[in-house]
């Protein structure tokens, strides 16, 4: 099976102006930095590691979102989960933010995919949009099914508005009621490859699933990391291969390469 892409420019370390900075749901931000020189070399699945307050905290690792037409502006979509990123809440466009990157490996999208089904779980929309963006530019049909525990989500109107998106809700809330790896089955036919992002319970839920046996499934790892650069090893996890670090092998694996049952949840 194909493996994720590995970034072989390296990241650069920019010091980004904050283009534009606002809060699109309860505790969901999105920030854009003027930042050409990582947008140029970006690819959907890779991350940055940002800065906050001027080195007082460790740099929070954020998955790229999206790139500006133009390639100048980079996007990040995250929430608010302690003091690092409270403080890139409170930062003004025209602010300096201290950034590295783009990260680890990329999606792949295979040459033969002209369907493709992304499954987002919660906040793992955010490097899917890239991907989405990506897929539709090559004239890819991209499905999005997207799963929030509530109604507080992601507003659909910013979405690339040619895909076809499936929403879903734990409550029933909004969409249907349940979970987005309930739309698998009804693409199995017609999808050339599975990408999805999410909690680790979605993820365990989809290896669990016999029929996804043998089929191109990429997904993107959330995990603590300290470094981001494969140094520290804090971020370390067993595969098929032998132990190997989110931040520098991944965060995308092939799903199949993953020993699930040894994956502790962060």
């Amino acid at each position: 099976m194909t493996k994720a892409q590995i970034n072989i420019n390296g990241p650069q370390r920019v010091l980004a102006d904050v283009a534009h900075n606002c809060q699109i749901a309860d505790g969901l931000h999105l920030l854009q930095l003027n930042a050409p020189e990582i947008a140029a070399i970006a690819h959907p699945g890779q991350f940055a590691m940002l800065q906050c307050a001027g080195g007082a905290f460790l740099r929070r690792p954020l998955s790229i979102h999206r790139l500006s037409p133009d390639k100048t502006l980079v996007s990040f979509l995250f929430a608010v989960l302690g003091k690092g990123t409270q403080w890139l809440t409170q930062t003004k466009v025209g602010d300096k933010i201290d950034i590295l990157g783009p990260m680890g490996s990329s999606f792949n999208l295979l040459p033969s995919s002209s369907n493709i089904l992304l499954l987002a779980g919660g906040l793992g929309l955010a490097p899917l949009v890239f991907l989405a963006d990506e897929a539709l530019s090559r004239g890819i049909c991209v499905n999005l099914a997207y799963g929030t525990a509530t109604n507080q989500r992601y507003d659909k109107q910013l979405l690339p508005q040619a895909l076809h998106l499936i929403e879903f809700t734990d409550d029933g809330s909004y969409g249907k009621r349940g979970l987005v790896t309930e739309c698998i089955h009804g693409f199995l036919n017609g999808a050339d490859q599975i990408i999805a992002c999410g909690p680790l319970p979605m993820y365990r839920a989809m290896s669990a699933q016999a029929n996804l046996k043998g089929i191109n499934v990429q997904v993107s790892l959330e995990t603590r990391m300290a470094c981001g650069l494969g140094v520290c090893y804090g971020c370390t996890i067993n595969t098929v291969s032998g132990l190997q670090q989110v931040c520098h092998h991944g965060p995308v694996f092939n799903m199949e390469d993953v020993i699930w049952k040894e994956m502790a949840p962060i």
